[in-house]
């Protein structure tokens, strides 16, 4: 796993936003930090249930909040922090070896992610009594 980062790595990033009388458009190009392999979202949350508590082992992920809101906890087993998602025109930046979670979905929360690469079952930990490990290593 990738240790090398820390919550401070993990950066909310604009993403510019153009606005006309038939509603706005947001869009990254330039402001794109990787490659991007995967695309996702996750949506119809059901209330009081979390995504995520993993880590990335290798790979990093934009996350936008495209409607609505959730919340964002970022643990690198130093330091914790949570971040509101709540304006499309905005990301987080999640890098890797940094545990996370998103929870407390409102007004129908769909989280988009943008990820460096492919899903590969063995390029996460689901567990964090192991995260705190591989953090150590």
């Amino acid at each position: 796993m990738n240790t090398n980062y820390t919550i401070a790595d993990c950066k909310l990033i604009d993403i510019p936003t153009f606005t006309d009388e038939r509603g706005a458009i947001s869009v990254m190009d330039k402001e794109l930090p990787f490659g991007v392999k995967r695309v996702f979202w996750l949506h119809h949350i059901v209330e009081g249930k979390d995504r995520g508590a993993h880590a990335l082992l290798d790979s990093e992920e934009i996350m936008v909040a495209v409607h609505g809101s959730f919340v964002v906890d970022l643990d690198d087993t130093e330091t914790r922090t949570s971040i509101v998602l709540d304006n499309p025109s905005k990301g987080l930046i999640i890098r890797p070896g940094i545990w996370f979670r998103t929870h407390s979905y409102k007004d129908d929360g769909v989280s988009l992610i943008l990820a460096s690469e492919e899903y590969a079952r063995d390029k996460y930990t689901y567990d964090y009594e192991e995260y705190k490990k591989l953090r150590q290593q």
